[in-house]
């Protein structure tokens, strides 16, 4: 039987960690680890999972100065002894047959990865939303690039570590890691640099997942720096990626459409945040207008029909517009 390794980042997480635990031992394959990796915290979490591993010699504990949740997830693989690694956030749920079924998928086609499907729930409105994504998928990069890589774009299965079971060797060997020095949108940096380098992949529409989340934490809320600097490296992750097939304009359309997105709600957090002066704002907005891959971006054919507003104004360097048009919007909740 191959072994997995369950890895939990843990920051500051005490009320979480005893039904992640639950979730962790209800799983139904029986050769497991667990990696709970403490990122610093500076609550009981550092105690009660030392408790967890005197109780049940399954349970590895690392314990490290406070570095993110990408540190966290490499200290966790580093300390993994599987043959595969499965990522779980501590505050989410997980089905009991999550491992079972995906790594039944991942040695019967020996995938170097097998995507799988989720559900959202909201934790303000109590409404559970099924991910849409359909349809079984085995098969080559090539294959996958061809034929399924825009559908899990669209459905947002392509994003997260979460949602995926990876072969530990194909992670070591080709030296895949979340990157610390982007402290956002980490998730989509690994996916696009990942699929470089997958050989086979499984997508199994069936949902094992259940990502938490709250519709009150507004993007407008969470500006971090670095924010810009992070979605750019995923976009070139993403053409780098793109640029190993051979017809790949039809999604080089989807992934730069996906940047220009990610682009314009920074845009439009940098305009509402009340923080910035105005000279400040427009210094930001400047930047990234006048930044060649935002520009490369907006000037694909396959630009959404929404996207011509904002590449006129970034085009004709109207900073101020692009300010008005964000506040205007924000106003509207448009």
């Amino acid at each position: 039987m191959n072994k997995v390794s369950i890895i939990v980042p843990i920051y500051n997480g005490e009320k979480y960690i005893d039904n992640c635990v639950k979730n962790l031992k209800a799983q139904s394959y029986s050769d497991l680890e667990f990696i709970l990796v403490d990122d610093g915290s500076t609550d009981k979490t550092p105690q009660i999972c030392d408790d967890y591993a005197i109780k049940d010699e399954r349970f590895k504990v690392v314990h490290q100065k406070n570095g993110g949740l990408s540190a966290a997830r490499n200290a966790g693989t580093n300390a993994a002894t599987g043959d595969y690694i499965v990522y779980v956030d501590v505050d989410d749920d997980i089905e009991s047959n999550l491992v079972e079924d995906n790594v039944k998928l991942a040695i019967e086609n020996d995938a170097d990865v097998v995507f799988y499907s989720f559900w959202y729930h909201n934790l303000d409105t109590g409404i559970r939303t099924e991910n849409k994504y359909n349809g079984y998928f085995c098969g080559n990069d090539e294959e996958f690039f061809c034929n399924k890589l825009n559908d899990t774009v669209d459905t947002e299965v392509f994003n997260a570590p979460w949602n995926k079971l990876y072969k530990i060797s194909f992670l070591k060997e080709n030296n895949l890691i979340f990157l610390p020095e982007y402290p956002i949108y980490e998730d989509i940096i690994f996916a696009s640099k990942m699929l470089q380098y997958a050989k086979r992949i499984v997508v199994n529409p069936n949902r094992y997942y259940v990502y938490y989340l709250r519709s009150s934490g507004s993007l407008l809320t969470k500006y971090v720096d670095g924010y810009y600097d992070s979605v750019t490296k995923f976009y070139d992750n993403s053409m780098d990626y793109c640029e190993l097939h051979k017809n790949n304009q039809m999604q080089k359309n989807k992934l730069s459409n996906l940047y220009i997105r990610l682009v314009t709600t920074n845009l439009k957090q940098i305009s509402c945040r009340e923080q910035f002066s105005l000279k400040e704002k427009l210094n930001r907005i400047s930047y990234i207008c006048n930044y060649g891959k935002f520009q490369e971006a907006l000037g694909s054919d396959g630009i959404e029909k929404r996207k011509k507003l904002i590449r006129f104004l970034v085009l004709t360097k109207n900073y101020i517009g692009i300010l008005v048009m964000y506040r205007i919007r924000n106003t509207l909740k448009i």
